[in-house]
């Protein structure tokens, strides 16, 4: 949807992050790589929440040299799990889920012992609206691209549970504008 200054910048910001985070659905909707190709440096480890081991083998996330960790939920299928596991640069990681989804709680503290600190979450709804509702979230990038989408099925561009009332949101604080290309991306720290 953005422009070229706008893919290149978000390649950028995973170079600069130790892991980059997109859930299932990202992988099976848009077969990512979740590399910094567009950019000089190193790619950060690609992680893909799975609670159930969806995740196609073929999936282009799980190809070359960057290295992949999905993370699986208890009831993951066992024949699938295996099957990754012995795939070039993959690992699987189970934790517990909440909800049927992967605990935001767990995750981090396993990434900590991995000596993984800085995340960059690039989605879904879902998987933003979690580090939301967890208030995890330490700072947001968002990209705006001058084009009106939308439609009753649309997705929202942060999903989770939400607020009662706006006394209750997170709030961007120092916010910055950067115009890139024909697209905009506002940034700043993220408060509770």
């Amino acid at each position: 949807m953005t422009g070229q200054e706008a893919h290149t910048y978000s390649h950028y910001l995973r170079n600069i992050h130790d892991a980059i985070l997109v859930g299932i659905g990202t992988v099976l909707d848009d077969d990512p790589e979740l590399t910094t190709r567009l950019v000089e440096g190193k790619n950060p480890v690609r992680i893909v929440l799975d609670s159930r081991a969806r995740i196609p083998l073929t999936a282009k996330v799980l190809q070359g040299d960057a290295k992949t960790v999905v993370v699986t939920g208890p009831k993951a299928d066992a024949d699938t799990c295996d099957k990754l596991q012995r795939l070039k640069n993959v690992e699987v990681v189970t934790l517990p889920c909440e909800n049927g989804k992967i605990s935001v709680s767990a995750l981090l503290q396993s990434l900590y012992e991995h000596e993984i600190t800085s995340v960059l979450v690039e989605g879904g709804s879902e998987v933003l609206g979690s580090f939301l509702d967890s208030q995890t979230a330490d700072r947001v990038y968002a990209f705006i691209a001058p084009k009106l989408v939308g439609g009753t099925h649309a997705l929202p561009s942060v999903g989770g549970r939400g607020i009662e009332r706006m006394s209750q949101c997170a709030t961007v604080v120092e916010p910055e504008l950067l115009t890139l290309g024909k697209d905009w991306l506002i940034t700043g720290r993220v408060t509770f």
